[in-house]
């Protein structure tokens, strides 16, 4: 059921100002060039809100802001959800004495912004950084844990016996078209969204940001985000759409809905984009439950086993 749209704070002006004078410039779509090389200088996987796309395809609800220091991307977002500012986690190769500066930056610029200093989406194998170098609480949320798979794992629960009867049940029984996404595919986009997220949930589900307005700021700039992805329809129309990204060897399913009453177009939405899009990775990113049980249920259930990624949050002691 339709609710009315959510509210966001607006963004202060105060923080808008002193991030300018700190030096940030917000993300654009052309800056996907400039980022690549500091993905790839990464030491490990990052989790789905640390890709570029999250970073860009967000921006109405979580505007992002980066500055480079040294060999690092320092992002910082305005999280217009719940008003305030928040730095992300660092993009590129990690050092003790790279992660030292960026801290005693961050605190001069937090303090410019008029904001408290936290960190978020650090992920596991970055905390030693942040440990050596500052002293911080470490938060680290059930619901905000990113599902991860090796390809292994996630070919196993796509071949598991009921999925493999609704997959071939779906290639059977249904007149289907699948096109790979182009900027022209906007509209059918749109009407996608519409009817099968937008017009069956409230948009206080939507807690960090409007999905359909995520999934349409992706598609006019399809090429240029890399970011790969089909749409499919059932008897001409629009039933399913796929979103993912691949860099580094982490393939992540950014968004992935189809009409439910068509059996099996689901398990075709995975094993497609899969075949297609990830042989080369060697971990699957499928992003968090965001506490919703359903969802919970079934991320655990679609492979035989998973890791859970944490998500930490940083914050000063005292």
């Amino acid at each position: 059921m339709r609710t009315d749209e959510k509210q966001y704070y607006d963004v202060p002006e105060r923080f808008l100002k002193a991030i300018e004078e700190q030096g940030y410039k917000p993300v654009a779509v052309e800056d996907q060039t400039l980022f690549d090389p500091y993905y790839d200088a990464m030491e490990g996987h990052w989790s789905a809100n640390s890709s570029f796309v999250n970073l860009w395809a967000w921006k109405e609800s979580l505007p992002c802001y980066y500055k480079i220091v040294g060999e690092l991307i320092v992002p910082v977002f305005y999280l217009r959800t719940y008003g305030y500012a928040v730095a992300g986690a660092m993009i590129g190769h990690y050092t003790d004495a790279g992660i030292g500066e960026v801290l005693r930056i961050l605190h001069e610029d937090f303090r410019a912004m008029g904001e408290k200093f936290c960190i978020m989406d650090v992920v596991p194998w970055m905390r030693p950084y942040f440990e050596r170098n500052g002293d911080f609480t470490y938060e680290d949320l059930r619901d905000n844990m990113d599902y991860t798979f090796t390809p292994e794992e996630f070919q196993a629960g796509m071949d598991a016996s009921d999925d493999r009867y609704r997959y071939r049940y779906f290639l059977r029984k249904y007149n289907f078209e699948t096109l790979e996404f182009t900027p022209e595919h906007l509209d059918d986009c749109n009407a996608f969204m519409e009817k099968y997220w937008c017009d069956r949930t409230g948009c206080e589900e939507c807690q960090s940001g409007c999905l359909k307005q995520v999934v349409a700021n992706i598609i006019p700039y399809y090429g240029k985000l890399r970011c790969y992805g089909i749409i499919v329809y059932v008897d001409g129309e629009p039933s399913g759409i796929c979103l993912v990204t691949s860099r580094n060897h982490l393939g992540i399913y950014q968004y992935k809905n189809a009409n439910n009453r068509i059996k099996g177009l689901n398990e075709y939405l995975l094993r497609e984009t899969f075949e297609r899009f990830m042989q080369d990775v060697d971990c699957i990113n499928y992003t968090e439950d965001m506490g919703v049980e359903n969802l919970r249920y079934y991320k655990e259930h679609m492979a035989p086993s998973f890791t859970l990624l944490s998500k930490l949050t940083l914050r000063e002691k005292g």
